[in-house]
């Protein structure tokens, strides 16, 4: 375990324990998988090949880790794609990374350096099929300059066999958001840092992590407002199923200096299961004065009185538990463009009622 600690952790060796302290025990069971370093190429089924290229262009996309120009659509002026990704241009951009079985265990990592001047959209999907463990790791780091907007979906839809490790920075000028719809896997840890570090720099997170079975997802989330008048606004919403565990850290730190910051840190949480678990720490730590700043978390299951409510017109129960399920996740995934629907057809759903 040590020496994924040791990749994956930031900080000092206390600092990187402390960070996945409920997750060492996840992390312990990864580290007992010899996994393949060497990347080797995998074929598709028709059902992921026709998933891939209903996403609009452009799109880059890789397959364990792998560019597949086959299924990429890009232009190369402004997306150079090497070991790393560089995008440096106002774009629209699917980013879509595919797993695939293999004969033996892999893992294989990618990084992205995103340079927003003007208005962007990045949508990620991750999704795979299943077979032996696969270990994949991205990172990416972002600028968001004064007066651009950086829009950025994270969908994640991984089996059971396959776990993510994906580190996201940002030093933000501009405006900033994000938008994270993550289930499956194995082991996810999903860490968020932003950094406003301009006057009037926003950011705007908005999350949902849905846990079942035997999988664990670790969400660790940092907001530094280091100039004056800036802003964030964050609500996350969790729901924990069968065995499933979930962990949102979110922190706010207000640095000195920051006069006039506007922070806001909300999560939600649902438990389905009485073997379910859900760790939600909001902190935030103030030292500048004029700041407006409120954090909360509850963790609770659905609500019985709604339930009964729409049993009695007539729905049944099994379909109120995924309507109530579907709607406290919606709040966090507040867009009209249908990205999102297939995507809660397969999760927002509960087990069935005994």
């Amino acid at each position: 375990m040590t020496e994924l600690l040791d990749e994956f952790g930031v900080g000092t060796a206390a600092e990187r324990a402390e960070s996945w302290r409920y997750s060492q025990s996840a992390l312990r069971a990864l580290s007992q998988v010899a996994f393949e370093r060497e990347q080797t190429s995998a074929v598709l089924s028709d059902a992921l090949s026709t998933r891939i290229r209903a996403f609009k262009e452009p799109r880059v996309v890789f397959v364990n880790g792998i560019l597949s120009r086959e299924f990429s659509a890009f232009d190369e002026s402004n997306i150079h794609v090497s070991d790393s990704i560089e995008i440096s241009a106002q774009v629209r951009l699917h980013l879509v990374f595919v797993g695939v079985a293999a004969d033996k265990p892999q893992r294989w990592q990618r990084d992205i350096s995103v340079r927003a001047d003007a208005d962007t959209s990045i949508v990620e999907h991750q999704f795979g099929e299943g077979g032996p463990d696969v270990l994949g790791a991205v990172t990416s780091h972002c600028i968001v300059k004064s007066g651009a907007v950086l829009d950025w979906t994270t969908i994640v839809d991984v089996t059971d066999s396959h776990s993510l490790v994906r580190r996201q920075t940002a030093d933000v000028a501009g405006t900033l958001r994000t938008t994270h719809a993550l289930a499956g896997g194995r082991l996810q840890r999903f860490d968020i840092g932003c950094d406003l570090n301009h006057a009037n720099a926003r950011y705007k997170g908005r999350g949902v992590l849905m846990p079942s079975s035997r999988q664990h997802i670790d969400v660790q989330l940092d907001v530094q407002h280091r100039a004056r008048d800036t802003s964030s606004d964050v609500l996350w919403r969790g729901i924990a199923d069968g065995r499933g565990r979930g962990i949102l850290r979110g922190a706010i730190t207000v640095a000195q200096g920051a006069d006039g910051a506007d922070a806001q840190l909300q999560t939600k949480n649902l438990l389905l299961s009485p073997h379910a678990e859900i760790d939600a720490q909001p902190v935030l730590e103030i030292y500048a004065d004029e700041v407006k700043a409120s954090h909360g978390a509850t963790v609770g299951q659905l609500d019985e009185r709604h339930l009964f409510y729409l049993r009695s017109r007539g729905i049944p129960v099994a379909e109120a538990r995924d309507l109530l399920i579907a709607g406290f996740v919606r709040e966090a995934l507040d867009r009209d463009d249908g990205r999102f629907d297939a995507w809660l057809s397969d999760h927002a759903k509960g087990t069935p009622a005994p």
